[in-house]
């Protein structure tokens, strides 16, 4: 049936469903590209950064460790600085100030991402209402003509099958990125609870001398 078609004759076969279909699309490679390009910025080398801090804070120059934070783009390094902007002040207020640093780049962290969890479970609906569609243009085919075969359905049919299929590959690709943002977005809030609490002992300890 699309032998002869090129694939945008076969997404105009689609019929109405496919214009919603086809701005999911549009979202979804997005909201993909641009998570990946944020989390890109969360891979660096935390422990090399956490031992030049270290030394920084040892020789009393904690504007240098600052300034290091600062150079940084990873959501660890915002919740370092946090930490070290106060750090002479008690446990409790440096770990508050590392919390809420920790909290708010946890939630930029998640921006989007929502996008790719409702098209994921809203694409598939949408090709079905599309196949819905096509599936009564067959039969108002049939009645408008009186006879059925293949050359009066298969309009209908085309249009079913297309909306389908597309609709399902938009869902595919939406949950396989909404899975792999959520799997970052975990991974980078484990490491920011866990450099939280070393960057505490750090300037705690350096208090205690």
């Amino acid at each position: 049936m699309f032998q002869s078609y090129n694939l945008v004759q076969i997404l105009i076969q689609g019929g109405i469903a496919m214009i919603p279909l086809l701005i999911c699309s549009l979202l979804v490679v997005a909201v993909i590209i641009e998570r990946y390009l944020a989390y890109r910025r969360i891979k660096f080398d935390v422990e090399d950064t956490l031992y030049k801090i270290q030394h920084s804070v040892l020789k009393g120059n904690v504007l240098e460790a600052i300034s290091l934070c600062e150079s940084k783009t990873s959501p660890i390094a915002v919740v370092f600085k946090a930490g070290l902007l106060r750090y002479d002040r008690n446990k409790d207020e440096i770990l508050e100030a590392m919390e809420r640093a920790r909290i708010e780049e946890s939630r930029r962290l998640k921006q989007y991402v929502w996008l790719l969890g409702t098209t994921g479970s809203c694409a598939p609906f949408i090709g079905l209402f599309g196949a819905i569609i096509g599936i009564m243009r067959a039969f108002h085919n049939i009645a408008a003509t009186g006879s059925g075969g293949m050359a009066v359905v298969a309009g209908g049919i085309a249009e079913a099958l297309v909306a389908t299929a597309y609709g399902l590959v938009v869902a595919i690709v939406a949950v396989i990125g909404y899975n792999c943002c959520v799997v970052s977005i975990s991974n980078a809030g484990e490491d920011m609870k866990i450099y939280t609490l070393r960057l505490l002992e750090i300037l705690t300890d350096h208090q205690g001398k």
